[in-house]
């Protein structure tokens, strides 16, 4: 059977067909339409180029259908593609756009990391170059991220700092200790936050006391994000410094909380001692927080150190002319947690308790109790 030579204006033609029928299916279709459309678009190649980043740039098109646009170029290997991303990109304003769009960016290797570095030459596109890097996992985003890091543009400076921090490496030490001295504040948190992550550093350099100064900074959010990072770090130095802190009078509530939370994470008898003696420093919600960050501990002998002075300000708060029956709910249900047995006939006394609230947490207590002998 002979096959005759099929004119290459029906291949064209069926083709044309097909790539219209795709693009009409991504703008009406449902989620699902448009996630099939895109298999065909990528496959009609450089066609439906031109037609895709008139959907990305016009902000009047629907979101989804410039999301999936963005999404589709970045699957077309063509010079082209690349292109209508790096014009979309300067006059991005969606960070999930520009995300999707550094996405497909990223598929054109190294080509595209330095069409990317180009941006970061005009301060007028530098942010939202510095953004796509920042969310591109790869070694050759490292060096540009490095130099954007120093921007004069604090945002800019933040975001590079922010994509850094998943690096280990000398070098981003370096920046996040230099960065705790920022002058823009979200900087400073940023730099304080994620060195509070970095333990290994506490063998090569005097971290803790890097750090310490943000508990006296003016902004109360630096002060709680350093509560934070020394709780992580969790040396004497820093278990010494936030015990010093909660227990002075002139601490702010929110900062006192914050370190309460901090010492909570450290499971030191030295951490616990510091909870204790805040046992007795008011405002109420504040000592419920610190019996409950208590009832967290989980080394036996501290969580019977913990079950001991419970019991013992159980019995100080019963004893009291005026009963604090919300601190005394939250120490009864603490001792349940902490299992801590010899608590079981002062549990039992609350039973007989005028207070519903302090009824129903001793009686939860004992449950648990009993459960566990």
């Amino acid at each position: 059977m002979r096959v005759e030579n099929i004119p290459d204006d029906i291949h064209s033609g069926t083709a044309t067909k097909r790539l219209d029928t795709a693009l009409e299916c991504l703008v009406t279709g449902d989620f699902r339409d448009r996630w099939e459309a895109t298999k065909q678009l990528v496959d009609a190649g450089m066609p439906a180029i031109a037609r895709l980043a008139a959907f990305l740039q016009d902000e009047d098109c629907d979101w989804e259908l410039r999301w999936f646009a963005a999404r589709t170029l970045g699957k077309v290997n063509h010079p082209d593609a690349l292109k209508a991303l790096i014009m979309f990109l300067q006059q991005a304003q969606d960070l999930e756009l520009v995300m999707i769009a550094a996405e497909g960016v990223k598929q054109f290797g190294e080509l595209g990391v330095d069409s990317l570095v180009e941006l970061l030459d005009q301060p007028a596109y530098r942010l939202t170059g510095v953004q796509a890097l920042a969310s591109i996992q790869h070694s050759s985003v490292f060096a540009p991220l490095l130099t954007a890091a120093e921007d004069p543009d604090p945002l800019v400076r933040l975001t590079a700092l922010t994509a850094l921090a998943n690096f280990r490496h000398p070098k981003v030490d370096q920046l996040l200790l230099a960065a705790t001295k920022d002058p823009n504040t979200a900087v400073r948190r940023e730099a304080i936050t994620y060195l509070g992550l970095r333990p290994h550093l506490l063998d090569q350099m005097n971290l803790v006391d890097d750090l310490l100064v943000g508990l006296w900074d003016i902004h109360p959010q630096i002060n709680e994000v350093t509560a934070i990072a020394l709780g992580r770090l969790g040396t004497d130095t820093a278990i010494a410094t936030l015990a010093r802190v909660l227990s002075s009078p002139h601490t702010p509530e929110n900062l006192r909380s914050h370190i309460i939370c901090a010492l909570g994470w450290v499971e030191k008898e030295s951490a616990l001692q510091a909870l204790v003696a805040a046992l007795h420093q008011p405002p109420t919600a504040l000592q419920i927080n610190v019996v409950e960050t208590l009832a967290r501990f989980q080394m036996p002998d501290l969580q019977q150190q913990a079950g001991d002075a419970l019991h013992d300000e159980l019995n100080l708060n019963l004893r009291a002319t005026s009963k604090n029956g919300q601190l005394i709910a939250a120490i009864a249900l603490a001792l349940g947690t902490l299992q801590h047995q010899p608590a079981v006939p002062l549990l039992t006394s609350l039973m007989d308790s005028s207070d519903p609230q302090i009824q129903l947490y001793a009686e939860a207590a004992l449950r648990q109790l009993a459960a566990a002998s």
